[in-house]
Order: C-alpha cells, then sequence, then structure tokens
C-alpha cells in the first residue's frame, strides 16, 4: 500500500519561496523543456490549482525563479571574497564570478536566454522584467566602472552585449568552457591577465 504524501500548510511567503526553490531544482536537473507546473505542485505536495493560486502561468512562475537567481548572482558578485580590493580589480573579480557562477548552471543560463529572447515581444509576461533588468544591469556594470574606467556607460554596454553573446555561443558549442571564453575575450577590452588578478 502506498502512502499519499501529507500536505504541509506553510505561509503564503515561505509557500511561494518553496515553488521558487522547487522550479529552480527542477530547470537545473531537467532542463527547461522538462519543466511543468503540474511535475512542481506534485514535487511541492500541492495541486496545480494551488501553484496557479501564486503563480498564474508558467511565465509568471518563470521570471520569479530568474528574479531570485538575480539575488543570488548578486550575492555572488559581491561576496566577502571582493572585500579589500577596489576599482578595475573589483570589477573584473566580480565579473569574472559572475561568469564562473553562470557557467555552473547551464540550464538556468538557457531558460534565460529562451525567455529574453521570447519577451522582445511587448505582451509577453517577462517583457518589462528584461527591459528592467537590462536597465538595471547596465547602471550596475557603469556604477563598477565610474572610479577606473574613462567612458563607464560604454564599458557598461560591450561586457553586457558581450556577456549575452559569449553565453549563447557556449549554449550552442556542448563542451565549450564559458570561462576560458570570457578571459579571451574581455582580455580584448582591457581585461588583465588571470596572473595578475590572481
Amino acid at each position: 500500500m502506498t502512502s499519499v504524501p501529507r500536505r504541509v500548510r506553510l505561509t503564503p511567503e515561505a509557500r511561494r519561496a518553496q515553488l521558487i526553490a522547487s522550479a529552480l531544482t527542477q530547470i537545473s536537473e531537467r532542463g527547461y523543456n522538462g519543466f511543468t507546473l503540474s511535475r512542481l505542485a506534485a514535487d511541492c505536495g500541492i495541486t496545480r490549482a494551488g501553484v496557479e493560486h501564486y503563480f498564474p502561468d508558467a511565465a509568471s512562475l518563470l521570471v520569479a525563479v530568474l528574479e531570485h537567481r538575480d539575488d543570488l548572482d548578486l550575492e555572488a558578485v559581491t561576496s566577502t571574497a571582493l572585500r579589500g580590493f577596489t576599482g578595475a580589480e573589483v570589477a573584473w573579480r566580480g565579473l569574472d564570478a559572475l561568469v564562473e557562477r553562470n557557467a555552473q548552471q547551464p540550464e538556468l543560463v538557457r531558460l534565460y536566454a529562451l525567455l529574453e529572447a521570447e519577451s522582445l515581444h511587448p505582451d509577453h509576461p517577462a517583457h518589462d522584467y528584461f527591459i528592467d533588468r537590462t536597465r538595471n544591469a547596465l547602471a550596475a556594470l557603469t556604477n563598477l566602472a565610474a572610479d577606473w574606467h574613462p567612458d563607464p556607460p560604454s564599458f557598461a554596454a560591450v561586457v553586457l552585449a558581450l556577456l549575452d553573446g559569449l553565453q549563447l555561443q557556449w549554449l550552442r558549442e556542448p563542451g565549450s568552457d564559458l570561462l576560458d571564453l570570457w578571459y579571451r575575450a574581455a582580455s580584448l577590452i582591457g581585461r588583465p591577465a588571470r596572473t595578475t588578478l590572481e
């Protein structure tokens, strides 16, 4: 006789966090194409209607997953390991940390790339998220370069385009090394040799 898992009552905040964390795990393990709201509901011990109470459709949940990923990325890039560095050195080390983190989560990078392309249509649920994210990323990169680069806004635009383009190349070439691609391309825009930063 199989036992039915007992449903655990959670606060709305805890349930929302559980759904996001479980979706993140599901995408990481099974890929974007293996993600379904029904499977997510089963993983969390609730009904699909229960999932839709918090997220009306898959796109809104996936945007929440990406926002959560953004928060985790920010923590990684501004970690205590970067404290004590300033100027260009902290900028390059932070960017290296971000690329290294992305290299360890290809399914999330793929999800991001797919949703970003789909969201070019103004009616897409993630349209505003990606507009805001691009603006915020450009502002953060501009700020990161403000005290050492002669043209921080241009630096920000080039770095963001480089990161997005390299990730697409990496996803299209299984077995390629994202971090190596980054080091080689970034050296063309002024990143010091790795040994200089180590």
